[in-house]
């Protein structure tokens, strides 16, 4: 179990307060996994390439290695935990997208007053730095409400009891499932034959790996589709797809419309709610 005062730290940054003089910060590596839930539509966030434009309710989780930067002015709850406190934690951090666009402004008052509580419990605490009880329990909360908001139908997978061979195939899907992630290339990498892959990952987590590495692209393509900058062959193209076609099928199948008629939905939403 994850103990806050094993190297975790929280705070809010306001570049507009911190960095007031600077209109981006520079490329740098990630050390921690860094959890963020955003408190304005300001901004622009950066992780290994891709872009996620700052919107009140979003949610980021960058990774140990990957390179990340901001376009200011951005403000934002944030949380730092070091890889290596505990493997459960560590495989739901890992299992996070990268970003994920919170809608329901109930979701977003909930995690956001979460973030805040276990801020506060530490002003005045060296750096920030997490070491109490009420802490511990606070930091378990915001780990369990993230999962449950960012991963759904996944959050079995991210808590279920599984062994080698599905925890390295759930590392290489994660890491690859935007590019050549064929059953052989996810067996090759675990070091077994591709049916006995299937079989394992199947019984563990009640989904093929065929199954996971689709949801985890279309999990990723309505991201890009809310952040609204790319095309959707752009879309079907940066999600691991061969083909805008073969991407609005799998879209639909899973999703229930087509990536455009989502789309026209996502804006329809926004009318309704600000509208006047």
């Amino acid at each position: 179990m994850l103990k806050a005062e094993d190297g975790v730290y929280c705070g809010v940054f306001d570049s507009s307060i911190l960095r007031k003089a600077q209109i981006k910060s520079t490329d740098r590596t990630v050390q921690c996994y860094e959890l963020e839930i955003f408190h304005t539509q300001a901004g622009t966030s950066y992780v290994d390439g891709s872009k996620y434009p700052t919107r009140r309710g979003m949610l980021l989780c960058a990774k140990p290695g990957q390179i990340r930067h901001s376009d200011f002015p951005v403000c934002c709850s944030y949380i730092r935990i070091p890889p290596g406190c505990d493997a459960d934690v560590e495989r739901l951090l890992r299992l996070l997208p990268d970003c994920t666009y919170l809608t329901d402004e109930g979701d977003i008052e909930s995690l956001m007053a979460l973030f805040t509580r276990l801020s506060a419990c530490y002003i005045g605490a060296a750096s920030g730095l997490i070491n109490d009880l009420h802490g511990n329990y606070l930091l378990a909360e915001v780990l369990y409400r993230v999962g449950r908001l960012c991963l759904g139908d996944h959050e079995d997978i991210a808590g279920a009891p599984v062994g080698r061979i599905t925890r390295e195939a759930y590392e290489y899907i994660n890491e690859n499932y935007r590019g050549a992630c064929s059953l052989k290339a996810i067996a090759d990498a675990v070091q077994i034959s591709p049916n006995h892959l299937h079989v394992v990952f199947t019984r563990e987590t009640g989904m093929t790996p065929f199954a996971y590495v689709l949801k985890k692209r279309i999990a990723h393509a309505q991201r890009l589709i809310m952040a609204g900058d790319k095309s959707m062959l752009e879309i079907a193209l940066e999600t691991g797809f061969c083909s805008q076609s073969h991407f609005n099928k799998a879209f639909r199948a899973i999703i229930g419309t087509t990536p455009l008629q989502y789309r026209k939905q996502l804006l329809q939403q926004g009318v309704d709610k600000y509208d006047g």
